[in-house]
């Protein structure tokens, strides 16, 4: 069994200490505490491998740094009309790869950018409009996944809420108890989006059969930004003693929103 490291002291200025609990990653951690990922990892040097934490493991939230002013272009240049409001550990190299674009010319399309190297949460950039850039709020499928015997299904309700932060609610039916599966006792829904960051969060059961619970739904609502069609949505059984997590049950992309 892990047993949970903690940190010999923090540095100067922490939030205080957060101990690890099932579902979190490093990611997940920084944007709930409003830090990004790297001054996250800083902080915890004696967390060998940041992207295993397990549950037990104790963290120093380093102190939130003032945030300077928005920049936002006064206008766009052709082929870069749309535009993206800059995320917790977002970089220019990454939004350029996500939007399909080299660096240069995104930079140029952004003067208003004049370092950068150095782009901060809800900055604007202008943008290429993607055509797998998802509507919401739209309603995609899971398929059944693996050599699960039964007649699951599942759905995702993608929605953008009027506090410009985006929701996400899964709901698994049919999908077996998860101690059918081995040692779980819930679902872990993951949400994987195309540029390797990722969200985890729980499904609980909300209807009761006969005898064992046959539906399982949660919901997560994080930061603003846009939905990609090829965001991967993974249902997975998870033990929330010691957060393994055991093969998906249902998987399914935001395509079909594109239509």
């Amino acid at each position: 069994m892990h047993s949970g490291r903690v940190p010999a002291s923090c540095p100067p200025g922490f939030q205080g200490r957060y101990t690890v609990q099932p579902g979190d990653s490093m990611f997940l951690i920084a944007q709930r505490f409003g830090v990004s990922l790297n001054a996250l990892i800083a902080a915890n040097p004696h967390i060998s491998n940041p992207n295993r934490i397990f549950p037990g493991d104790v963290l120093c939230v380093p102190g939130t740094q003032p945030q300077p002013p928005c920049r936002q272009p006064s206008s766009c240049p052709p082929g870069f009309q749309c535009r993206y409001t800059v995320q917790q550990g977002d970089s220019m190299f990454s939004i350029a790869q996500r939007f399909g674009v080299s660096l240069d010319a995104l930079i140029a399309a952004n003067p208003q950018i004049t370092n950068p190297n150095q782009i901060f949460p809800c900055d604007v950039l202008c943008v290429p409009c993607k055509k797998d850039r998802v509507d919401t709020p739209c309603t995609a499928l899971l398929n059944r996944s693996g050599t699960i015997i039964s007649d699951a299904a599942g759905s995702a309700l993608i929605r953008s809420l009027n506090t410009n932060e985006r929701s996400i609610s899964v709901l698994g039916v049919g999908i077996p108890d998860p101690s059918d599966l081995g040692v779980f006792n819930s679902y872990q829904c993951r949400v994987l989006f195309p540029d390797g960051s990722s969200f985890e969060f729980l499904l609980l059961p909300i209807s009761l059969g006969p005898s064992k619970p046959k539906t399982w739904a949660g919901t997560l609502t994080f930061g603003p930004g846009m939905w990609p069609s090829n965001t991967l949505i993974v249902v997975r059984p998870l033990n929330r003693d010691n957060g393994k997590t055991g093969p998906a049950v249902l998987t399914g992309t935001l395509e079909k929103c594109c239509d």
